[in-house]
Formats: structure tokens, sequence, C-alpha cells
């Protein structure tokens, strides 16, 4: 299965194998953990994140930046630089680079960040362009999942499901056909919508912890953070915000929203006064938000309440955009 490798896979070879200690990284490699957090000989913490885009064939060097940048916000630090690497296929048309490179630009500015370096080549069996961007910014106050305490609220905001929608409508146009152009016409835009830098940023400094639900979706991104913290995440799914057009593409395509890719969407987890607050500074942003659940104490699990029943989350969840992928390559 295409996607994120098990988490089993990353504590046996991953996060066992990271070169020389160095007591300055406050927060290295981690499930749940967004970026590397390093603290900074003259006070402040150097924050860095780095995300490839494998599994949209559009909009990849827009999707790049505002993945990654959303990674750096969510630890409470504004991006600012970018290094970004591109591997075209063979035999690519100059207008292919053309359209990513204009995308990162675009990208790059809506949201302040420079470019600084990174690589472009052509490389060999490849069907489709790959983005990989790693985005630095600086923080002043150290956030992340080993904060979480049980009894914080967990918040969820924003464009729950927006980028999978957007990419199911691009790329997999036979699964929605029969949807009106609007609702088509709506998912598509959701993908304009994927950064969270300002709603992470205007709630910094009230919470404990943030997460970008990307690959696995929102109950992929909420099993990571009970991994990380080690507590249980109680959730009501009703409560959780799926703009309209995201549910009409995942009834057509035959997907859960919340096991669909999410840049867009915004996690948050804090104390029960703060997590009010922090839910009308994102409505006065004009985000749709909402306190879906609470942390409690007992092994790391997500338990979902849904339709009146329950699902408990115990593990890896697989994004439905993966799935996508591997019922077509199965054909």
């Amino acid at each position: 299965m295409v996607g994120k490798l098990r988490f089993e896979l990353l504590e046996r070879y991953v996060f066992r194998r990271l070169g020389a200690a160095d007591p300055s990284v406050r927060l290295g490699p981690g499930v749940g953990v967004d970026a590397a957090v390093i603290e900074l000989p003259g006070g402040g913490y150097l924050v860095v994140h780095s995300d490839p885009i494998t599994e949209a064939a559009s909009r990849v060097g827009w999707l790049a930046i505002n993945v990654a940048a959303n990674d750096v916000a969510v630890m409470g630090a504004r991006p600012r630089w970018a290094s970004v690497t591109v591997l075209l296929p063979e035999g690519y048309d100059e207008g292919v680079l053309d359209t990513i490179t204009r995308e990162v630009h675009e990208a790059a500015s809506r949201i302040g960040v420079s470019i600084v370096g990174g690589h472009t080549e052509e490389a060999p069996r490849l069907d489709r362009p790959i983005v990989v961007a790693t985005v630095m910014g600086l923080a002043e106050r150290l956030i992340g999942p080993h904060l979480v305490s049980a009894g914080d609220a967990v918040i969820v905001a924003k464009n729950v499901g927006g980028e999978g929608a957007s990419i199911i409508v691009s790329d997999f146009p036979e699964l929605v056909e029969g949807l009106p152009e609007r609702v088509r016409e709506e998912a598509r835009r959701l993908a304009e919508q994927v950064s969270v830098v300002r709603e992470a940023l205007a709630i910094a400094d009230l919470v404990h912890a943030m997460h970008d639900p990307t690959e696995g979706g929102v109950l992929g991104a909420l099993y990571e953070l009970a991994y990380a913290s080690r507590k249980t995440i109680e959730v009501d799914a009703e409560r959780i915000p799926v703009p309209e057009p995201v549910r009409a593409v995942a009834e057509a395509a035959g997907v859960d929203p919340l096991k669909l890719i999410s840049s867009g969407a915004l996690i948050a987890v804090a104390a029960p006064e703060a997590a009010e607050e922090a839910v009308e500074r994102l409505r006065r942003l004009g985000v749709e938000a909402e306190v879906v659940g609470r942390v409690r104490p007992g092994e790391p699990q997500v338990v979902v309440r849904r339709g009146g029943r329950v699902e408990v989350v115990r593990g890896f969840v697989v994004d439905e955009i993966a799935r996508l992928w591997e019922r077509r390559a199965k054909r």
C-alpha cells in the first residue's frame, strides 16, 4: 500500500538511527511530531520540516510549499525559508517545469516564504513529477504532543478532507462525473485553501499542541497525536466540520472523508478554557471550528462516536487517496 510507512517500521528502522546526538535538538523525529525543533544559542527555536507530494498529479508545486509550511506553523513558528527539490519524469515537457515553479513561487509569496535553494532533476522511472519542500521558521515558544494532558479539549477547524476532495475531482474525475459541475468546482477550489499558517499562528499562544492532518486524514492525525502523547482521544464525529462539497465527493467516490488527506484542516489541543478562546479566534478569522472531543488517560487510541456506533482506531490509518491509486493500478 502506497503512502506513509507504518509506525512500527519507523520505530524499528528510522527513529533509532538518527546520527550524532545534539542537545540543542529539543524535538526530533517522531510520530505525531510535525517538525524538528532546534534550540538556538541566542534564544528561541528553529523549526524545520520536509515533505514530498506523491499522491497528487496536479498542483504539486502549490501543495508542496503549503503542506510543509503548515507543519512548521503548527509548531508555533512563522514559516520563512524553503528549499525545494523537483523530480521530473524522463522526457518531460518544459511546460511541466514552468507550471511547478510558478506554483512554488505563488504559494511561497502568499505566505511570506523565501526560496533559498533546492535541486531539479530528470529522474528515471517516474510516471509523474514529485516535489519535496523543506520549510524553516522561527518560534519563541515550544509546543508539541509531549505537552498534551488528560482533560485537554480537542479542536478541529477548517477544510477537513478538502485536499483529498480536490485530488479526487482532478485526478479521478470518473468517480465524480455524476455530481453537478458546481459541486465539483467547489471541491476543486479547496486546493487553493490548503494553508493553515494564518490559523495556526493565530492560536499558537493558547494551545499545548497542534497537528496538520495530511495522509490518513483527521482520524489518522488524531491517532498520531494519541500515539505521540501516550493518551486516548475521544471525539464525536458528528461535530467535525466537513465541508459540504467534501461530503458529496466522498460519497460519490465511496471514501471516508475523515480518512481523506486533509492539508488545510487544523487540529489543536488546549486546556478547556483556552480551547474556547481558540475557537472564537478562529471563527473571527472566518474559519469553521469546533471542540470535537477530549483527551483521556489510557492507551494510545482514538475513540470515535459516529452515527450511533463507536469506532476505535488503534493503529496506522491508510489514506483513501492511496487506496484509490492502488485500485487504479490493479485495473
